[in-house]
């Protein structure tokens, strides 16, 4: 911790403010990953259903990820980020107190465009605001201290929901008010962000033909394929792994919330780790070995049928599979010329969301005709498939930063 201390005042005053930003940001949404789940089932809401409405924020993602990239490249970062944090913070709060089928799906949309348009913005404005030799370094610190505050809110909103639940009556009124309460937080990264002084990343916009046909498109294919397969794995287990604590083990939400915060707390120790290890091993080198190295938890978690063996797998799998999402973003960016970044960040955006839009909806039926199994099976050959054509495509590729 100090020495992330002293890496934080190192860096510049814009990246403080977005550092600051994002840990406010993410105590509303791990509040929201881990408990609206939990929500929507104790109001009724079915795992298909669900699956619907966590998978409208993907396509929500899908429509707005190539427009994205033209708006970063026109708008102050700043401006980008406080819309995207007060937009955030208004659609879960309409989502929890106004919970009408097609309102749930209208707002978990918007929730989709308002976050790809903040991720976009996000790797671009790191790459301006850093040094060369510490671009892995500010990549892996902000996944760390975003990480960092949704396990804060994980454990503290299920905390906090048990408590309400219990004096109100009511574990639905519980849940409500305490994704509230991180809604409110979420609200609050609007003032560091406003702080936020930078330019448009260019001075001459660009017409869009320029960003769908990219001069170097086929580079940016090959970065995005494996990601569209990992999102696929993902989509179709991880957004429902508070549901299988409670189905599988019958936790209760202030349970969950646990075993969450503390997997949010070894992604923390992983993202810092990512960097040292890209440094030792080399970028494509380290985010292979994760990806295969988290494998095996998939399948203790698919046939455990103890909580303490599940939950450990859990917390490995977790560590393991988001160490590398740090070095795996610094990599496309330092590969792809500078102004192509806006865009490759664009096009992995989409694959990420596309596949997870797709296969979250898949997810959800999968569990309800035939639970929780056979979708991690499909997880495990998908994340293999991903790290096979990683290798393929950028074996012997180093970068500097």
């Amino acid at each position: 911790m100090r020495h992330l201390g002293h890496a934080v005042r190192g860096l510049s005053p814009n990246t403080r403010n977005y550092l600051a930003g994002t840990c406010l940001m993410g105590l509303g949404l791990g509040a929201m990953a881990v408990h609206l789940n939990l929500y929507l089932r104790s109001i009724g809401v079915g795992e298909a259903d669900i699956g619907n409405i966590l998978s409208a924020a993907s396509v929500g993602t899908v429509a707005v990820s190539l427009p994205a990239a033209m708006w970063v490249d026109r708008f102050r970062a700043e401006r980008i980020f406080v819309l995207a944090a007060s937009g955030y913070a208004a659609c879960c709060l309409l989502m929890l107190f106004f919970p009408h089928p097609a309102l749930l799906l209208a707002n978990s949309f918007l929730t989709g465009t308002l976050f790809t348009v903040h991720w976009v913005a996000a790797a671009p404005f790191f790459m301006r605001n850093a040094a060369p030799g510490r671009r892995t370094e500010l990549f892996g610190m902000a996944s760390a201290l975003e990480t960092l505050a949704i396990a804060v809110s994980a454990y503290g909103a299920g905390l906090l929901a048990h408590g309400l639940g219990t004096a109100l009556g009511s574990e639905s009124g519980g849940l409500r008010w305490s994704l509230a309460s991180s809604a409110v937080l979420s609200l609050a990264a609007v003032v560091p962000f406003a702080r936020i002084r930078s330019a448009p990343a260019r001075t001459v916009p660009r017409g869009w033909r320029e960003y769908v046909f990219s001069r170097e498109m086929p580079l940016i294919l090959r970065l995005s394929l494996p990601t569209f397969l990992i999102g696929c794995g993902a989509g179709l287990t991880i957004p429902f792994l508070n549901l299988y604590f409670r189905d599988r083990f019958h936790q209760d939400p202030a349970r969950i919330g646990i075993f969450f915060a503390v997997a949010q707390v070894l992604t923390m120790a992983g993202f810092l780790l990512g960097p040292v290890m890209a440094r030792r091993f080399g970028h494509v080198r380290s985010v292979i070995a994760t990806e295969l190295l988290s494998i095996p938890f998939f399948l203790v978690l698919a046939v455990a049928n103890q909580l303490w063996i599940a939950v450990a797998a859990f917390w490995m799998r977790g560590a393991l599979m988001n160490m590398n999402q740090p070095v795996s973003q610094a990599f496309a960016m330092e590969i792809v010329s500078e102004d192509q970044r806006t865009v490759t960040n664009s096009v992995r955006t989409f694959a990420w969301n596309l596949s997870w839009m797709v296969s979250t909806a898949a997810g959800g039926r999968l569990i309800e005709a035939h639970g929780y199994s056979p979708g991690m099976f499909a997880t495990m050959g998908l994340y293999l498939a991903a790290a096979s054509l990683f290798w393929i495509f950028f074996r012997g590729r180093t970068v500097g930063g």
